[in-house]
């Protein structure tokens, strides 16, 4: 019986530790889904973001980023 304690305390551990390492990605996936629900007509859902020199801005996860 003991043993099944120790075993759900570790799984604990892992499900704490893994959430707070990708509770912010899974918050910030949420918030993009949210914002577009919200606002169906907005132009930055569709439209390429550019850079001061006229490139297109790259997206590295929820940034856009200049080369």
């Amino acid at each position: 019986m003991v043993e099944y304690a120790i075993i759900l305390v570790l799984i604990a551990c892992v499900c704490i530790g893994v959430i707070s390492v990708l509770g912010n990605q899974v918050n910030a996936s949420f918030q993009d889904i949210e914002e577009a629900l919200m606002n169906p007509n907005d132009p930055g859902a569709a439209a390429t973001y550019t850079c001061p020199d006229g490139t297109p801005a790259v997206l590295h996860g929820h940034k856009y980023h200049c080369s």
